[in-house]
């Protein structure tokens, strides 16, 4: 049993990696992602968003778990995207692409024949780069909407619920809204 948990763990931590190497949708790594949200956030909100009610070392596996579940959603929907635009009659998707086809217009070999999968990867790639600024932004709206004073940081809690998550629903809500 512990030799099939070890194996899904590892194909699960490779699949992604492996696609990065490929300069896929997860070529900024949930990890990476989440190390840089600790920099820009500092300690004390990361795991303020991440893991409000658990210890801090949780905060980490928290955000890459969440960023990986994002990065699977963003992929899924990105293969639905460009299925639509491969499948679109030929001269409905040259007219709106400047006379290219789909292979040209996304292809990236000498036969453009991974028109696809970059198709696929750039989509997914802007749509979680779309997502981790509005993170970031929404983190930074929530820090100034807290204030430094004891009386704004009372209200801040207040207003979002009274409890130690108040700064993640706060980001959640910012970050939705964007």
């Amino acid at each position: 049993m512990k030799k099939i948990l070890l194996l899904a763990a590892l194909t699960a931590f490779a699949a992604p990696m492996a696609f990065a190497a490929e300069g896929g949708a997860a070529a900024t790594s949930p990890s990476a992602a989440c190390k840089s949200e600790l920099q820009k956030m500092g300690a004390t909100d990361f795991k303020s968003l991440y893991a409000p009610n658990g210890p801090a070392g949780s905060a980490m596996g928290k955000c890459v778990s969440s960023h990986q579940k994002s990065a699977a959603a963003n992929r899924v929907s990105a293969q639905k995207s460009c299925a639509a635009e491969r499948d679109m009659a030929a001269d409905t998707f040259k007219a709106a692409h400047d006379g290219k086809s789909f292979n040209e217009v996304y292809g990236k070999n000498a036969n453009d024949r991974n028109a696809f999968g970059k198709c696929v990867s750039a989509k997914a790639s802007a749509k979680d780069a779309k997502q981790e600024a509005a993170t970031l932004k929404a983190s930074a709206t929530c820090k100034t909407e807290r204030g430094s004073t004891t009386e704004s940081k009372s209200a801040f809690t207040t207003k979002y619920g009274g409890k130690k998550n108040a700064f993640g629903k706060c980001v959640s809500q910012h970050a939705k809204s964007a």
